[in-house]
């Protein structure tokens, strides 16, 4: 279980035509079926994909045009150049794409499309070689917001893809980040993570409370108040339930919380230390490490709490454990061998072998959504860094390279991003890069830090 800003179980406290021009990297694509003529938002016509395979091939990025919205009536609260910019930071954040970010120029272009009546695609092909994006956006009388957008393919002149958009104008953001991943689908045949969220645990008046963000690290807002201390949580791949352990109840106890209620539900709150959470795939199962005989071992029970079971029996420190996509093995971190270090079991606690040999200090492991990988947090060179491993061969691959500590690795729901925490910046916070270790960005920026991020899952 990575989702924590924690050293094996001690908590750190300070620590048209759509060809492969439109796909980065050249990805080429066989098809088996090219272009689909369906029909979306009443008369118009887009152009659908369907994709079998993919291979990239070089470096090239999609470009992309995005001028502000429309926007019918007094936009106060800058709707239209809100959703612009949204969808260019979704867009650039997949790797896929680049956007335009003249909005002068862009701006200037609309109003001259708006007097033709038409789009002058010679024109936006100056700006942006393959994709414009143009949205319309308008409130009805019970403050449901409508977002109507049309995105047009500039080398065949053609609409590629056109949908209309509705829901209360508190999902604002939701709305258009529903567009940009449908957007993704079409182009790259992969899903987006622009809906999903990070939850993480960040001080509030010098006490360790949970909170949610979006993925980029917009709108944080807190989902406890204990006024004490909120530990390791671990997001449900199937629903909007957290795992966490708090001290509230004067026991380091684990709990779920459905974001939704704000419902918790006790798991464990047997006498010693209960921690480390995990959800299984599937969401039935948790697993978690406890001290109820003594030192920390791995144990199994039903998504209540219920039908007990122990998988480990050392006299080792055994913690923080974290499921296999298919719900059949669980990695976990052990001293059985003097230090922390990562080991895979079978659910059922048989088939115990050891995973990392390189670095003294390893624990933390998160596992991929490809089943093949684990990124977790390991002592290398003086410091604490993010390192994958690969499950079957045991090669390593080290993602961070400073004299920071580095840890709590959690992947995105579709694996080519991670999040993790670093002290970089001079203080704890959270950041995100792809799966290569490239483009490490920071995303929380409140007065408390950011601790422990778990990548919460992509909902339909």
């Amino acid at each position: 279980m990575s989702r924590a800003n924690k050293m094996f179980g001690k908590e750190i406290f300070n620590c048209g035509a759509l060809r492969n021009r439109y796909l980065p990297g050249g990805v080429i694509v066989m098809f088996s079926a090219i272009l689909v003529m369906v029909s979306a938002s009443g008369s118009r016509a887009e152009s659908k994909a369907v994709f079998l395979s993919a291979q990239r091939t070089e470096s090239k990025l999609i470009e992309v045009a995005v001028p502000k919205f429309l926007f019918s009536g007094n936009d106060m609260e800058n709707f239209g150049e809100r959703a612009s910019k949204i969808i260019n930071k979704d867009l650039r954040f997949t790797g896929y794409f680049k956007p335009n970010e003249n909005y002068d120029f862009m701006q200037q272009a609309v109003m001259r499309d708006m007097r033709r009546g038409k789009v002058n695609f010679e024109e936006w092909r100056t700006l942006s070689s393959n994709f414009l994006i143009k949205g319309s956006m308008s409130f009805k009388k019970n403050d449901a917001i409508t977002v109507d957008i049309i995105v047009y393919d500039l080398q065949t002149t053609k609409i590629f893809f056109s949908k209309k958009y509705s829901g209360p104008r508190s999902i604002f953001r939701q709305i258009i980040h529903q567009f940009s991943d449908d957007f993704f689908l079409r182009v790259s045949g992969e899903r987006g993570v622009a809906r999903s969220k990070i939850a993480f645990i960040s001080k509030v008046s010098g006490r360790k409370e949970l909170f949610v963000m979006d993925y980029d690290g917009s709108n944080p807002w807190a989902v406890t108040s204990d006024r004490s201390l909120t530990l390791l949580p671990d997001w449900s791949p199937t629903n909007n339930m957290i795992l966490f352990t708090t001290y509230r109840y004067r026991n380091p106890d684990l709990y779920a919380i459905d974001l939704r209620s704000k419902t918790r539900f006790p798991i464990s709150r047997r006498i010693g230390l209960n921690s480390s959470g995990a959800w299984s795939p599937n969401g039935k199962n948790i697993a978690f490490s406890m001290s109820r005989r003594g030192n920390m071992e791995i144990y199994v029970s039903d998504a209540n709490g219920s039908n007990l079971r122990r998988l480990t029996h050392s006299r080792a420190i055994e913690t923080s454990p974290t499921w296999s996509p298919d719900g059949k093995r669980i990695a976990y971190t052990s001293d059985r061998a003097g230090s922390p270090q990562i080991y895979v079991m079978n659910v059922d606690g048989t088939g115990k072998r050891r995973i990392t040999y390189k670095g003294g200090y390893n624990d933390g492991a998160d596992w991929s959504p490809k089943g093949d990988t684990l990124a977790y947090a390991s002592l290398l060179g003086g410091n604490f860094n993010i390192a994958l491993v690969n499950i079957n061969d045991q090669n390593v691959t080290q993602l961070t390279y400073d004299s920071s500590a580095n840890d709590s690795p959690s992947w995105s729901p579709f694996g080519r991003h991670i999040t993790f925490s670093s002290n970089r910046s001079g203080s704890r916070n959270v950041y995100i890069m792809n799966s290569l270790g490239s483009n490490q960005t920071r995303i929380s920026f409140g007065s408390g830090g950011g601790y422990s991020p778990t990548w919460g899952p992509v909902l339909r």
